[in-house]
């Protein structure tokens, strides 16, 4: 399957799973809540294509979601923004000295650099879930499909590095435990279908391009499958019911990725994340 028909693949899905969640109708009331989450991240890196160095970024994570609910559908709308400190696990954080190739009276000048300071590392992460209840009497399931774009940046400290993943992944998820007030919920999604825009060898995506607003979306850009990028996101939600009908809870993420489209240059990377939120 050539690039063109992938991408028109993707596209499709898009509409489809848009059609779903706007076309379906049902008599049942609808359930409405935002969400407000804040917590910590721990991301690490290993990207082959930029440097044989594995990158660990501390980060602080805020997030956002709203979600409506039918007896049989839910719809979820989640947006997070994790920011922070990307190092070198090996070096930690480090200085560049650059030199004026022409001296004066013997001397050069130079200019110091600090590779890596306390912002370095950007990730954002938007995507839509439709998911739909499962006939099961043991369990509370729901199967759905999620189309999600996320986004890295950990060039703000010297080093070059970005991705960019615009994905359709099916979704699994199941009440794990009700008890009283108590409850926890796990979610999986696994992406079946990706665009994604990587770093170049060159490190410098305006090559040959003169703007690099569009070498950043077209520099590296490949449809991929499963056969060269795999994924897990896995989700677990524990909540608690308060007396005004709002809940508090605690949300642990998990994600592991591994990108071989380039022989010997894989990009592997995986993250934590915990966060404490707040239902409006």
């Amino acid at each position: 399957m050539n690039r063109k028909v992938m991408q028109k693949v993707i596209l499709a899905a898009c509409l489809f799973i848009s059609l779903l969640s706007v076309g379906q109708s049902n008599n049942s009331a609808v359930n409405k809540e935002w969400r407000v989450e804040m917590g910590y991240s721990n991301f690490r890196t290993l990207d082959k294509n930029v440097s044989p160095l594995i990158y660990i970024a501390q980060n602080g994570f805020i997030g956002g979601r709203f979600q409506k609910e039918q007896a049989q559908q839910q719809w979820n709308l989640e947006a997070t923004v994790s920011i922070g400190t990307n190092q070198s696990k090996q070096f930690g954080k480090r200085e560049l000295t650059l030199y004026d190739p022409y001296s004066l009276n013997g001397e050069r000048d130079s200019s110091v650099y600090i590779l890596n300071p306390g912002l370095s590392f950007i990730q954002g992460t938007l995507a839509y879930t439709h998911y739909w209840k499962l006939n099961a009497s043991f369990a509370d399931m729901h199967i759905g499909a999620r189309v999600n774009d996320n986004f890295i940046y950990g060039a703000l400290g010297g080093d070059v590095w970005f991705l960019n993943q615009l994905s359709i992944s099916p979704s699994y998820k199941v009440r794990l435990l009700t008890y009283s007030k108590f409850k926890i919920d796990g979610e999986i999604s696994v992406p079946i279908f990706s665009y994604n825009v990587r770093q170049p060898y060159t490190l410098d995506p305006s090559l040959p391009e003169n703007s690099y607003f569009k070498a950043n979306l077209k520099t590296g850009s490949q449809v991929v499958t499963l056969n060269e990028f795999q994924q897990a996101n896995i989700k677990v939600d524990g909540s608690y019911n308060l007396k005004n009908g709002k809940s508090i809870g605690l949300t642990y993420r998990f994600m592991w990725m591994n990108y071989s489209n380039i022989p010997d240059r894989n990009l592997k990377a995986y993250s934590h994340t915990l966060s404490i939120y707040y239902t409006l």
